[in-house]
């Protein structure tokens, strides 16, 4: 009888837990999931920052980017494309860093378990590798 209340238990915290999970991520990135950002990354032809959105359009992850926070030269950067249940719910966040301190840094999309480089050259981003 402990052991069948122990396995409800645990059934009834998974099942919490994954709804808690989805819920805080509703919160802090809505429905769809959506992350915003702004950054000087070198393609500002004005003294404003960048503006970053990160996006997941039904389970493929999108980057819009305004350079300079200019719409009229707006870019769109594609992520690798997410399958299966709930594909929709993943969040994504942007981070950029300058290992070589050019002052141009790259692109960092992260995921749950992964994160993806996009390399900064000739004033665009360039997926590093393409393993998607």
């Amino acid at each position: 009888c402990g052991m069948g209340i122990a396995l409800l238990l645990i059934l009834l915290g998974q099942t919490v837990f994954g709804w808690a999970s989805i819920t805080l991520d509703d919160w802090r990135y809505g429905r769809s999931r959506t992350f915003q950002t702004d950054a000087y990354v070198g393609h500002e032809q004005t003294h404003q920052p960048s503006h970053f959105v990160v996006f997941n359009n039904r389970g493929r992850i999108e980057v819009l980017e305004l350079p300079g926070n200019d719409a009229t030269h707006a870019r769109l950067y594609l992520g690798p494309q997410y399958t299966g249940v709930n594909a929709d719910l993943i969040p994504a966040t942007l981070q950029f860093v300058d290992p070589h301190h050019t002052r141009q840094p790259d692109m960092l999309i992260k995921l749950p378990n992964t994160s993806i480089i996009f390399h900064n050259a000739n004033g665009t981003f360039q997926l590093q590798n393409s393993s998607f």
